[in-house]
């Protein structure tokens, strides 16, 4: 049954997404196309609006998954098809996995597809051998591969928008639970979990200030850090999304299996 699930959430989702990722893709080959036409002023006009509306449509797609994943949570659990999803034979751990699943593999196309879009609209060998040159002198500074770097940096922006998504979560299931005002209680709790769990990250950082002054030069000047802090904290903060998330996840399906307020 999760699987027939799935595949009507992801089917909703990609009903728009599937607008702005082509969108998308039509500005990156107009980019590319103008910006290769040389020696032309028009063209080269051309290629910045275009690449500026491309820019414009990575930011839409990013926000919108995001706000697309939270609007059918409350039009499917709490709106207008709340009653056909509390009457079918499914468990609601089952159907909040399946709300979480369809977000994550969502969250995981739009970066696909916007990582086409840049290659698309920008890629070149020169400015793939600049990227090539700075990612090998960072990588030198952090003593790791390039490979590991940016997993590192993909899978800490990745998990950031898993988060926000769980902590969106978090604060429609806890507005729903009131009588009324519920879409502005949940904007604030879901803003309230976030920032909740932002200042105890700030917090544990600033705890191990205490113990290692390179940490603590983050807190008392602006001046260079160790790269060697800057690496810890990186792979820290992998680990600590992944706790957040899934601590985010046990309250949510605890709380969500406990009943919901149908409008």
């Amino acid at each position: 049954m999760l699987k027939k699930l799935l595949k009507y959430d992801l089917e909703d989702m990609y009903r728009v997404l599937v607008i702005f990722y082509s969108i998308s893709l039509v500005f990156a080959v107009f980019t590319r196309i103008f910006f290769s036409i040389e020696n032309s002023t028009i063209f080269n006009i051309l290629g910045y609006i275009a690449s500026g509306t491309l820019i414009s449509m990575i930011i839409n797609i990013l926000i919108n998954n995001l706000m697309r994943v939270w609007s059918l949570f409350v039009k499917n659990i709490y709106g207008d098809q709340s009653y056909l999803t509390h009457t079918l034979p499914i468990e609601k751990k089952t159907i909040y996995l399946s709300k979480v699943l369809s977000s994550v593999i969502t969250m995981f196309s739009s970066v696909f597809v916007i990582l086409i879009d840049v290659f698309i609209a920008y890629y070149s060998k020169e400015l793939l051998s600049t990227i090539k040159d700075s990612l090998e002198i960072m990588s030198s500074m952090y003593n790791s591969s390039i490979t590991m770097l940016l997993l590192v940096i993909f899978f800490i922006f990745f998990l950031e928008m898993v988060f926000a998504l769980e902590c969106g979560f978090t604060g429609i299931i806890l507005g729903h639970r009131s009588n009324n005002k519920k879409i502005v209680k949940s904007v604030l709790y879901g803003f309230g979990y976030y920032m909740g769990f932002q200042c105890i990250t700030l917090l544990m950082l600033f705890i191990a200030s205490l113990f290692n002054s390179d940490i603590m030069n983050l807190f008392v000047t602006n001046g260079t850090v160790s790269f060697s802090v800057i690496k810890t904290i990186m792979y820290v903060s992998v680990i600590i999304y992944v706790l957040y998330i899934i601590i985010c996840y046990i309250i949510n399906k605890k709380i969500f299996e406990k009943g919901v307020n149908v409008d």
